[in-house]
This record gives C-alpha cells, structure tokens and sequence, in this order.
C-alpha cells in the first residue's frame, strides 16, 4: 500500500488496524469508576505516540459475572467527536502517552530481569 505522505509503495505486512506490525504496543485496561454504580472499562492499546481505545463497555458491580452484559458497538463504529471525546476524557485523567511511555520501559527492564532469572533457574536445573 502507497506511504499516504511520500506516495511510496510499502511492501511491509501490516497488521489490523493499519498499525505496524514493528510498532511496540502495550495492552491494557482502564477502568473509571464513582463510588457507587457502574464503571467504564475502556480497552486499550498503548502506542509510543498514542493511545488507541479498541473497546468501551458500562460494567455494572451488581450485575453477576455469569451474565451476558451488551458490550455496546465497536469503538471505531462511534461518532469521530464522540471518540475523540473520550481520548480527552481518559487524557484528562491522566492516561496519555507519556505515561504509558513509562509502563512500556518498566515493562521491558521487567520482562528482561525475569528472562534472566529464568535463565539462571534453567541453567542450575540442568546442572543439577
């Protein structure tokens, strides 16, 4: 598919959603809730550069989990002003890139310490 910008053809695989399959991304769940009543679970990916919502439901504490709730339509199915609506809503509560910027680096230095230990765990295993 042609770069939008240079015109350019692109022979590399993307994946869907049009986002890059190179592209480091971090799932996560961001859940807004009052003190009583139902909450917002928004389901999301975290890009370096931004926040993608792929999923918005009403989850509601007195409903039993072996209910089946409406999870309402795709995100990307909304009005663009009501999606943009809501990257401010979750922006405003402070989950935007930079913050998720930090979880990606804290999650990485994680994953190498653990990858570590596995491999000192594996190797007195063998040696044993």
């Amino acid at each position: 598919m042609p770069d939008l910008v240079t015109g350019e053809e692109n022979d590399e695989d993307e994946e869907e959603g049009g986002e890059g399959g190179d592209k480091s991304s971090l799932p996560l769940v961001v859940r807004v809730s009052k003190r009583s009543g139902p909450s917002l679970e928004f389901g999301c990916t975290a890009y370096a550069d931004e926040i993608a919502i792929d999923s918005l439901s009403i989850k509601d504490p007195e409903t039993s989990e072996d209910q089946i709730a409406y999870e309402g339509p795709d995100f990307g199915d909304l009005d663009e002003n009501l999606q943009k609506a809501f990257h401010k809503y979750l922006e405003i509560r402070g989950v935007k890139p930079s913050v998720t910027n930090y979880l990606n680096g804290y999650m990485m230095e994680k994953d190498g310490r653990e990858y570590v230990t596995w491999l000192k765990n594996l190797h007195e295993f063998v040696k044993a």
